[in-house]
């Protein structure tokens, strides 16, 4: 019986639902270039000066889509949090950077001048891991998806 109600409490504890429900973004999807994913949070960078954060977990992005200016050039530091290795690959900007497992690695990248600018992991991309580098004046139906009624 205490066996049965401590596999109950780790199931729950383990749960991708429940808990905390301070950003409602977690449990939701957003597309990205025509490609549905979870979405794991927006963050606005605009007024953005230093290094800005992406971590990367197995088989998703941490924001799932940065928000910019048109043409801002942003330096991220990335770093992977989960246990496979992972790329951070955007094709459009050569931009391509393998870390290992508890490794980080720094880049630059710019916004495009309107839209959704694709990044992937080139190695599980087909699991859903891409996110985006957004224009903030963009009117992509993605804009819908801000938290900001809490």
């Amino acid at each position: 019986m205490i066996a049965a109600a401590l596999s109950l409490f780790a199931v729950a504890g383990c749960g991708g639902y429940g808990g905390g429900s301070k950003d409602s973004e977690e449990d939701t999807t957003t597309t990205i270039a025509g490609t549905q994913a979870e979405s794991h949070g927006t963050k606005d960078v605009s007024d953005e000066s230093g290094k800005v954060e992406i971590e990367l977990y197995d088989n998703y992005f941490e924001p799932t889509v940065l928000k910019g200016t048109p043409g801002q050039k942003v330096e991220l530091e990335l770093k992977n949090e989960g246990e496979a290795a992972h790329t951070f690959t955007i094709s459009k900007q050569s931009v391509d950077k393998e870390i290992q497992p508890g490794d980080e690695t720094e880049t630059n990248v710019t916004f495009p001048q309107s839209g959704q600018l694709e990044f992937v992991c080139k190695f599980h991309q087909g699991e859903g891991m891409i996110g985006a580098l957004e224009t903030s004046s963009s009117d992509s139906s993605s804009s819908t998806t801000t938290s900001s009624k809490y």
